[in-house]
């Protein structure tokens, strides 16, 4: 009998420390009880779904890539409208302004500038307006305005890569001026105005080399920087070097006298000539003829490529003839040799 109610007791502890350890609460991490998961996915069915949204994925990347390209198009066009619109104004600009204008272009190379410079001509349609191209170069595109701001023409060069013509300082004429070129592509001799005044425009430094005045045509002395002129405050003719600024005056007899010359180009010679008149009143006419070679010799003139060619068989040879008769000259010792 007390075995029998040991073994009792002990079933009964048993039973109670059972059920008091192994009973569970409802689930603290998910809030779902076992029995509540349903319609859980198979590991195919992950798979597939998976597969899915990668397909989701990459059409929206694509459409990403789509939209970004779209917008750098869009950009791109309205960067393009832009530039046109920018050059449309600064056409307007040349046409409806009365100072220089500005010039500017996104293309660049030689066609284009010339193209654009053309365009801007095309445009104006005034007389006294205007866009002169004077040489297109490998460099560059020389050109000058006419009727713009207070000097009637300005000289610009625009070189190949640049986005704009640089104007050469002081490099303008008025409208009774022209301009022609000295040395091709390195000097172009600008006649400012109808004065006499001169100026050299130097092209590779876009500068004025030189200014001077003469009474009349100047000539260029061949493969040289030196051009022969006439000042009127001495009406003496003179050797100008318009790089070495240096100046030499022609030693001939009567030298004051002479008024004009002309080139033998076949000869190579320069013939002066004037007029001279003697103590009694006696009226001659005087000429002086002297060989290119020779004076780049005597008044060691410079060779634009340092290598004078010289011609030392030539001399200067001077003459006068009288307007009036031999006997007449004899009689008053007037005759000259």
């Amino acid at each position: 009998m007390k075995k029998s109610i040991i073994i009792l007791l002990l079933i009964t502890a048993t039973s109670l420390i059972t059920f008091g350890c192994t009973k569970l609460p409802a689930s603290q991490e998910t809030g779902v009880k076992p029995s509540e998961y349903e319609g859980s996915l198979s590991t195919k069915e992950i798979k597939a779904e998976n597969e899915n949204l990668k397909v989701e994925l990459e059409e929206t990347r694509e459409a990403l890539e789509k939209t970004e390209k779209d917008f750098l198009n869009l950009a791109k066009s309205n960067e393009s409208i832009i530039s046109k619109l920018e050059e449309a104004q600064s056409k307007l600009e040349i046409v409806e302004g009365d100072e220089i204008p500005n010039f500017n272009s996104e293309k660049n190379d030689k066609n284009s500038i010339v193209a654009y410079l053309n365009e801007s001509k095309s445009i104006l349609d005034d007389n006294y307006k205007g866009i002169q191209i004077i040489k297109s170069m490998d460099s560059g595109v020389l050109f000058y305005t006419v009727g713009y701001g207070d000097n009637f023409s300005q000289i610009f060069l625009w070189e190949i890569g640049q986005n704009e013509p640089v104007m050469i300082d002081e490099a303008y004429f008025y409208k009774e001026g022209s301009w022609k070129w000295l040395l091709d592509n390195k000097y172009i001799l600008i006649e400012s105005d109808d004065e006499g005044n001169k100026k050299v425009v130097d092209i590779d430094n876009k500068k004025i080399a030189s200014t001077f005045k003469s009474d009349e045509e100047i000539y260029m002395i061949p493969g040289t920087t030196t051009v022969l002129i006439r000042r009127s405050s001495s009406d003496m003719y003179t050797l100008y070097d318009f790089v070495n600024i240096t100046e030499k005056e022609i030693n001939l007899d009567y030298a004051n006298k002479y008024t004009s010359y002309s080139v033998d180009e076949d000869n190579n010679e320069i013939i002066f000539k004037g007029t001279y008149t003697n103590d009694v009143g006696t009226n001659y006419s005087v000429s002086a003829k002297m060989d290119v070679g020779k004076m780049k010799e005597i008044y060691e003139i410079k060779s634009y490529e340092a290598t004078d060619g010289i011609d030392e068989t030539n001399e200067i040879v001077e003459t006068q003839e009288a307007t009036e008769i031999e006997e007449q000259e004899e009689q008053e010792g007037n005759k000259v040799e």
